[in-house]
This record gives C-alpha cells, sequence and structure tokens, in this order.
C-alpha cells in the first residue's frame, strides 16, 4: 500500500486529529513543571523546547525547506511543536506550509512524522481526505487555521472545484462570503483559473480583499501574468492597489 493510500484509508476508518505538543518562550509555572503524576499514568516529561528554537522551525515551515531539514536532523521533536502568536493563535511548521501553499515543505514534514489535518489535506488536494472528514464532521468547512486562514483557502491552492464545492456545502451562510474572498487570494496566486471562476460566481463579495502582503487579487493576477484570470477580476468589479 502506498503512503496516500494509507493516509486515505486511515482517514476513512477514524478522522481523528491529534492532540498537539505545545511549546512557546514561555516557562511553564514551576508547580507544574516539578509535579510528579501517578506511577504508569503518564510518560516521562522532558525540559519544554527551547521557545526561540520552537519559532525559528515554525518560521522555516513556511517554505524553507533546506532550514527544517537542517533543523529537524538536530532536534527531531521539533517536528509537531507550535509556537503562539498571540491571543492562541497556534502555529505548527506544517501549519505554515499549508497556508503558504508549500506543497514541498508539507510533504516532507508529513514524511517526518508530522500531524495530517484538514489544512493541509485541502492544500494538497486530497480531496479523499477533505471529504471524509466533512462527512464525519461538516462543521470542519467553519475551523479556521493558524491566523484565520480557512479550510476553502486552503483548498484554494488545489484549484480543484468539486473539492471548493464540497467545503463550500458545509460553511455557515453568515460567514460564507468572508471564506471565499480568501480562498479567491489562494486560487489566484496559483493561477487556477476554473476555481477563480466558481468562486467569483458562488459567494466572493470583495474581489479586492487583499492578502498578506497588502496586494488585492489583481494585482498579482497581473504580476503573474494571468491575462484570463486578470479579465475574470475585472469584470466583478476587481481593481490595483496603483
Amino acid at each position: 500500500m502506498n503512503r496516500r493510500s494509507f493516509v486515505i484509508q486511515s482517514f476513512a476508518a477514524a478522522a481523528v486529529l491529534g492532540s498537539g505538543v505545545l511549546a512557546s518562550a514561555q516557562t511553564a509555572p514551576a508547580a507544574a513543571a516539578n509535579a510528579k503524576p501517578a506511577p504508569g499514568t503518564e510518560p516521562k516529561r522532558n525540559r519544554p523546547l527551547d521557545g526561540t528554537l520552537v519559532w525559528d522551525f515554525v518560521k522555516a515551515g513556511h517554505g524553507n525547506l533546506p532550514k527544517v531539514k537542517e533543523m529537524l536532523a538536530a532536534e527531531p521533536m521539533l517536528i509537531n511543536s507550535m509556537w503562539d502568536w498571540g491571543a492562541g493563535d497556534w502555529e505548527t511548521a506544517i501549519g505554515g506550509a499549508s497556508h503558504v501553499g508549500s506543497r514541498e515543505v508539507a510533504l516532507h514534514l508529513l514524511d517526518s512524522g508530522a500531524r495530517f489535518d484538514a489544512f493541509c489535506a485541502a492544500m494538497l488536494g486530497e480531496a479523499e481526505v477533505v471529504t471524509t472528514m466533512l462527512r464525519v464532521h461538516p462543521a470542519i468547512a467553519n475551523a479556521r487555521g493558524p491566523h484565520g486562514y480557512t479550510l476553502l483557502y486552503h483548498a484554494g491552492y488545489a484549484g480543484d472545484v468539486a473539492l471548493a464545492e464540497a467545503v463550500s456545502a458545509n460553511i455557515t451562510v453568515a460567514i460564507r462570503a468572508r471564506h471565499f474572498n480568501q480562498a479567491l487570494q489562494s486560487s489566484v496566486a496559483r493561477g487556477h483559473t476554473d476555481l477563480v471562476a466558481y468562486l467569483l460566481d458562488h459567494g466572493v463579495d470583495d474581489p479586492n480583499s487583499k492578502n498578506f502582503q497588502g496586494k488585492t487579487t489583481l494585482d498579482v493576477a497581473l504580476a503573474k501574468n494571468f491575462d484570463a484570470i486578470a479579465k475574470l477580476l475585472r469584470a466583478h468589479g476587481a481593481v490595483t492597489t496603483g
């Protein structure tokens, strides 16, 4: 059985998300750090990972594959560590790879033991995994990943219209437009003309929402010479920042 088939069958059997290893620059309270669990109930606890190390690894997960490989070779337990950007905005390296659409980094992290979730599956275009999870728990469509990026946004990187339809069918009506506006950014960035057309016709209410660089979707399309997408965007009222 190849790795992809194993992953899909595993999710079909039970769409379960594991809890994570949390690490940040903050040190656990002394009482908690010194607490001793009852014999046989907990694994041996080691010292928390250094916060700066976790910070660097999560940042590297956003597209720096050589750095990810280097850091994992030195400290394998970084693989599922998390950084808190503030107010509980926890992110793993694979979460970063997923929301920037770094397929290469995400696949390496999975091969190294990173936990697989719906956001990563959507970015990778694993439609069977995502639809299985939606069937088990439809509210996953409304979940928000690191920095508030939605499941539909992650699916935008894959360019699969059927996958986007499966996700959008389960999005709460009141927040539907926000999810579509986000997904327009990722689908435009990858040049997925058919998905851009679907999003514009079925939920986008602001074709001029800006990405993290302050660029509109039309800015991105023009910079990448995606002429067909630029034409679609202009037809729906998109403008540039210039």
